[in-house]
């Protein structure tokens, strides 16, 4: 079932799945208590908007993962996959709606700002690890 040890590679996904908990978590508090910033212009809702399409892209391609994972398939294509969205989304935020960005004032958004450096690092080194791997089998 699982080809892996627990090594490096286990404690990524233990990173990963910490950053899409808080994912969830952030979009679940922002729901339910609302935005405490001033009410949105057209930009700020299609800032809120993709952010939420493609926290909502991401988490079903980790679902995917999860389920090649445990059932013991390659996994290298679907962690490549995650890693071009998530870095063309980060890119994307960095460059173009630069001008559009807030300080989160909820805790759960703070943290989440500190976690995507280190969960984009992360994804980087699970594809080329995962590759490895692969080609090793």
């Amino acid at each position: 079932m699982f080809h892996y040890k627990y090594d490096s590679f286990f404690v990524c996904e233990i990173l990963i799945g910490l950053f899409a908990f808080m994912v969830v978590f952030h979009m679940v508090l922002l729901a339910m208590l609302g935005d405490s910033q001033p009410p949105l212009s057209d930009s700020g809702y299609l800032v809120l908007e993709m952010a939420s399409f493609r926290a909502v892209f991401t988490s079903i391609l980790l679902f995917v993962y999860l389920c090649f994972r445990l059932t013991g398939q390659k996994i290298g294509v679907v962690l490549g996959a995650i890693a071009l969205i998530s870095w063309v989304a980060f890119l994307e935020d960095f460059m173009v709606l630069e001008n559009a960005f807030y300080m989160p004032e909820l805790l759960s958004g703070k943290v989440l700002q500190f976690l995507r450096p280190i969960y984009l690092i992360t994804i980087v080194y699970m594809v080329i690890e995962a590759r490895r791997r692969e080609m090793n089998l």
